[in-house]
């Protein structure tokens, strides 16, 4: 099925089926009633005449779907029930790519647009003109401020292609609303700020918030004075633990200890954690520890607090942006994995820190003026080493195996040569010298390389770069996402999907503990997308949307330009 699903033009769709949120948790089971669609809506009493004053988007990385129905009895009224109950739910929301991380879920959410067009193929790619395996944002004339210039560091959005929601809504505000994105990751800041957003994160190296010179020239004033108050060190050697009894974690959740757990930043991989990063006072290891916690997203929402305050967000008729990528849930995510009592515990925290966060939100800027949307970037895989306990087939596979059955392929045919010159997440590049000095076919080396690699049995698929340009790939779900997931410049030459429940390459695919994301699977690509606010029709909606189609909402709810290679659509069906 495409992007646009049951929505391509012209197709009628007669009946939607919505969950009426107030009877959704009758023990009976929920009711469904019937609402047509298929005729345009007309302006009622109840919807409102102006568009919002503050469009808040959250992104919770690394944040699956299930979390909120394992866990919904224990949330409060106001936090992740506030969408659920008095919101837009959208149910079967997911990505239709192959690569489901950071940087490729970030851009898709906040542009509606796929890597094959935004150039964000993953975290990392290889860069053949440079030779060198490189992040994304990759700027050397910017600098993160308070920082060194750097050749291979992350410094702007230079290189990312097209526009997003921050940009349309400076474009046509000219310049009068403001963007800003907040999260602990630079990468997620950065994409979520387009080109013409101010975006912040949480610098660990510097203990404090910055931002690049390729945004601003300096920091606010506002900003040095959060950044004084030093409200990181004030947790330093503070002690995580349950925010409820041991036996309901036992009950929901299992064992505290499991296999594969990462002790990551020597906090420990039980319940009390205790973070100092290893020091005995606060530092840039302590920092980086501390992202691991869920005193970070506090940390994350007094920063917007006072955003909103000091930049005057939704205080008048130009709209304004607030972008929210909420990063601690990942990072825990990766240590102890979706089904741990850390994951447990961190997921009913958000709830309740973001229901005080809401609360502020209403004082200040008024239910009646704010636009909210949650989703997430990605999903994640539990632990491979737990899954097999379990009796599922999984495992782990780092490039050198894989890289070893193309070499050896091509060195029979062709003559003892270093073939690969670069394997990662992002895809298998061959060496075009190698290729080229025998006068061989381009293609028909990408298929011996594909046939050879997909006999490891960490690997699912194999696609060749010649037969995805040319669109030769049999028309299905996944080969939509292998074409949205590929850009001619910054992909392999063969494209890799992992088997389900494999961590293929990648820092965990070589690591022994841990867990990661990055393939096209359920666990990977299905997350939440609510919306809430006086413009939504509330409702618990089961037909499948794309992620790309969130920014395309709420461009059309602020009354602005959509961005520049949208492939997503309007969620027209869930608009009053």
């Amino acid at each position: 099925m495409s992007i646009d699903g049951l929505f391509k033009t012209g197709l009628i769709l007669s009946l939607l089926l919505i969950v009426n949120p107030a009877e959704a948790r009758d023990n009976s089971g929920p009711a469904l009633r019937e609402e047509a669609v298929s005729q345009p809506q007309t302006a009622s009493e109840n919807q409102p005449a102006a568009p919002p004053r503050l469009a808040v988007l959250i992104i919770i990385d690394q944040f699956r779907h299930d979390f909120l129905q394992r866990f919904d009895d224990l949330f409060v009224e106001d936090g992740f029930r506030r969408f659920m109950d008095r919101g837009a739910w959208l149910q079967d929301a997911r990505f239709s790519h192959v690569h489901a991380s950071t940087s490729p879920g970030h851009s898709v959410v906040t542009s509606g647009t796929y890597a094959h067009k935004t150039g964000m193929v993953n975290n990392w790619w290889y860069d053949r003109d440079r030779g060198v395996f490189q992040p994304s944002l990759v700027d050397p004339e910017s600098h993160v401020l308070g920082k060194e210039p750097t050749e291979n560091g992350r410094a702007s959005t230079r290189q990312l292609e097209g526009s997003s929601l921050a940009d349309e809504l400076r474009l046509a505000t000219r310049n009068r609303g403001k963007a800003i994105s907040i999260s602990l990751k630079d990468y997620s800041a950065m994409i979520t700020a387009g080109k013409l957003g101010d975006p912040y994160w949480f610098e660990a190296s510097l203990g404090r918030i910055t931002s690049s010179s390729y945004f601003m020239d300096d920091l606010p004033d506002w900003v040095k004075r959060f950044n004084a108050r030093k409200l990181p060190d004030q947790s330093f050697g503070r002690k995580w633990e349950r925010l409820f009894p041991e036996e309901l974690y036992l009950e929901r959740a299992g064992e505290d200890i499991r296999e594969g757990e990462e002790d990551n930043r020597d906090s420990g991989i039980t319940f009390p954690h205790v973070t100092k990063g290893g020091l005995e006072a606060p530092g840039p290891r302590y920092w980086n520890a501390f992202k691991h916690t869920p005193w970070s997203t506090d940390y994350q929402l007094e920063f917007a607090r006072q955003a909103i305050i000091e930049e005057g967000l939704g205080q008048d008729d130009i709209p304004d942006v607030l972008i929210i990528c909420l990063s601690a849930n990942d990072y825990i995510g990766h240590d102890f994995g979706p089904y741990s009592q850390e994951t447990m515990d961190a997921t009913l925290r958000t709830d309740r820190q973001l229901a005080d966060f809401f609360a502020f939100l209403d004082e200040r800027v008024g239910r009646d003026h704010t636009l909210l949307a949650l989703t997430a970037d990605h999903g994640v895989m539990d632990l491979p080493e737990q899954l097999k306990l379990d009796g599922l087939e999984a495992g782990r596979a780092g490039p050198e195996p894989l890289t070893a059955l193309v070499e050896e392929a091509l060195d029979g045919l062709h003559g003892e040569d270093d073939w690969v010159e670069h394997l990662a997440e992002s895809g298998l590049y061959l060496n075009y010298d190698a290729i080229d000095s025998r006068a061989l076919s381009r293609d028909e080396v990408e298929q011996t390389a594909a046939e050879a690699i997909v006999a490891h049995p960490a690997v699912w698929r194999a696609y060749t770069r010649h037969r995805i340009e040319r669109r030769q790939l049999p028309e299905s779900d996944l080969t939509q996402a292998v074409y949205h997931s590929f850009h001619s410049r910054n992909s392999g030459d063969v494209m890799l999907v992992s088997k389900p429940f494999y961590l293929l390459l990648g820092e965990y695919g070589s690591a022994t503990v841990g867990t990661s994301h990055g393939w096209p699977h359920e666990y990977d690509l299905h997350v939440p997308i609510m919306f809430h606010g006086p413009w939504i029709a509330a409702g618990h909606y089961r037909h499948r949307v794309d992620t790309a189609d969130i920014t395309p909402t709420i461009c059309n709810l602020l009354q602005i330009t959509l961005p520049s290679g949208r492939d997503g659509r309007i969620l027209g069906e869930i608009i009053r």
